[in-house]
């Protein structure tokens, strides 16, 4: 049968343009690794408890974090993802702040690999939308070969997605030209971040940007 794309897709396509904060883009790397463990609707409806478990995914702190106690019985993390995942994000922390220090910020690194400008696809279809791309194969080595683990090329490509670097609106959504517009008014990478209440009503409603089959749907909202 088919149903609508919810936001569960449409909040990922970007939840942000530009962000020279690297803080948000640590926020939307270890959000998109989380789909190895649940899709977009159970991590949107976690979305503060990550941002209280990770401090507000400031990847100084997080680095800091006490594993005993981080990692134990009690600590609400582990409500939020598997050991082995908590473990990996907190490891990624201590090499994301090698990357800053040698790029100057998250932000720098990353859009260098797209030369600071967005790919727009204007795809026409959900089918032609991709997993993946060269583009995100080169970031995913690149972070691997720095030492980062859990950001393969899907992961990467929907952490891309979801802070503006992909724009995969489909051809017919109003958030196509939206997205493409606000990149365009930057000026350069770097650029505003949407604000919080634009990112909560995104997150809160029913967008009927395509239909499609629903084995689709799971295969765009769970990447393992």
């Amino acid at each position: 049968k088919n149903i609508l794309v919810t936001v569960a897709i449409h909040a990922t396509l970007p939840f942000m343009t530009r962000s020279g904060e690297s803080q948000k883009l640590f926020e939307m790397l270890v959000l998109s690794g989380a789909l190895a463990e649940m899709a977009w609707p159970v991590i949107l409806s976690k979305r503060d408890a990550f941002r209280e478990v990770f401090m507000d995914f400031d990847p100084l702190l997080v680095s800091k974090l006490n594993e005993k106690k981080f990692l134990g019985p009690c600590s609400p993390a582990r409500s939020l993802l598997s050991e082995h995942r908590l473990r990996t994000i907190v490891e990624n922390a201590h090499e994301l702040l090698k990357i800053i220090e040698e790029f100057g910020s998250l932000d720098e690194y990353c859009w260098g690999f797209l030369n600071y400008k967005p790919m727009v696809g204007r795809y026409r279809s959900p089918r032609e939308v991709p997993l993946r791309t060269p583009k995100a194969e080169a970031l995913s080595q690149d972070l691997m070969r720095r030492g980062l683990r859990g950001v393969g090329p899907t992961v990467v490509y929907a952490f891309m997605q979801a802070v503006g670097m992909a724009n995969d609106h489909l051809a017919t959504c109003y958030r196509l030209d939206e997205c493409a517009a606000a990149e365009a008014s930057d000026g350069g990478h770097g650029g505003t971040l949407v604000k919080e209440q634009e990112m909560g009503k995104m997150c809160g409603m029913m967008i009927e940007c395509v239909s499609l089959e629903s084995s689709m749907a799971a295969a765009m909202i769970s990447i393992s």
